[in-house]
C-alpha cells in the first residue's frame, strides 16, 4: 500500500508510520511541507488519531492550514506581480534600445546589451507563464498567461480582481482616459487592458464594445473561480465566450 498523508501523520499499510506534531499549528506546517500525497481513506480518520480531543484538534489544524495556504498564495501573487512588472519594464527597455539603434549601434556594448536583455526577458516571461497557470488557471486559459498576469498586476492581486464587477474590469488600465472623460467630458473609454485580447483584436470595429462586455463578464467569472474555488473551468468558459461572440458577428 502506498503512503497516505493524514493531518496528523503518514499512513502506510494501515499503520501510522510517522507522526506530525501534537501541536495542531505545527502539524499543519508539517502537513503543508510534506511531499507525500494526501489520499482517500476507507476507514474513519479518527481510528488512526494518536492524540486526545480529535474534533478540537482537527478544527485547530484546519484553521492553521487555511492560514498557511493563504499566506503562501499571497507570496506567490507578490512574486507574480513583481515578475509581470519586470517583464513590462524589460519590454520597454528593449523597445527603447531598438529605437535608438542608429545612435547606439556604434558602441561595442550595444549588441550584447540587447541580446542579454532578450535572454532575460525570455526567462522572466517563462516564469510568469508558469506562475500564473498555477495561481489563476481559469484566467490564464481564457486570456493567455501574459495578459492574465498583467490584469492581476494592475488589480494589485487576484483577490482584488475577483471582487471587481465586469464594468470595472472592462476599463481596468484606462484610468487616464477615464479621468479625462470625467474632467474634460471627452469620449468615455470602452476598454482598458483587455483591448490586447485576441477576442477584441479580431472582432469587427463595430462589435468591439459588445465583445468587451462579454469578455469582461467571463474574466470576472474566471477570476472568482480561481480565487474562491480553484475549480478549473477555463476551457469551458473560453468555449462559451467564442460561441457568444460568433452570435454577435452573425447578427451583423
Amino acid at each position: 500500500m502506498r503512503k497516505l498523508k493524514l493531518p496528523f501523520g503518514i499512513l502506510e499499510d494501515k499503520k501510522l508510520v510517522e507522526r506530525f506534531s501534537k501541536n495542531p499549528e505545527e502539524a499543519a506546517k508539517q502537513y503543508f511541507e510534506s511531499k507525500v500525497n494526501p489520499g482517500i481513506l476507507e476507514e474513519e480518520l479518527e481510528k488512526f488519531f494518536p492524540y486526545k480531543n480529535f474534533q478540537k484538534w482537527m478544527n485547530e489544524f484546519g484553521i492553521a492550514l487555511i492560514k498557511l495556504k493563504l499566506k503562501n498564495r499571497e507570496k506567490s501573487e507578490e512574486k507574480l506581480i513583481l515578475s509581470s512588472r519586470t517583464l513590462n519594464e524589460l519590454n520597454h527597455i528593449i523597445n527603447v534600445l531598438r529605437n535608438r539603434e542608429k545612435i547606439l549601434s556604434n558602441y561595442e556594448t550595444y549588441r550584447p546589451t540587447i541580446e542579454n536583455a532578450e535572454k532575460l526577458k525570455e526567462k522572466v516571461e517563462n516564469m510568469v507563464k508558469e506562475d500564473v497557470k498555477k495561481i489563476a488557471p481559469n484566467l490564464s486559459t481564457l486570456l493567455g498567461p501574459i495578459l492574465a498576469a498583467e490584469l492581476i498586476e494592475k488589480a494589485k492581486g487576484l483577490r482584488n480582481l475577483s471582487k471587481m464587477p465586469a464594468s470595472k474590469i472592462q476599463i481596468l488600465g484606462a484610468e487616464k482616459s477615464l479621468f479625462k472623460y470625467l474632467k474634460e467630458k471627452q469620449k468615455i473609454p470602452k476598454y482598458g487592458m483587455i483591448f490586447k485580447s485576441e477576442f477584441i483584436q479580431e472582432a469587427k470595429k463595430e462589435d468591439r464594445g459588445k465583445v468587451a462586455r462579454l469578455l469582461s463578464a467571463k474574466i470576472m467569472l474566471a477570476a472568482r473561480l480561481d480565487y474562491f474555488s480553484k475549480e478549473n473551468k477555463g476551457e469551458e468558459i473560453r468555449e462559451e465566450l467564442i460561441k457568444e461572440i460568433k452570435k454577435i458577428s452573425q447578427r451583423n
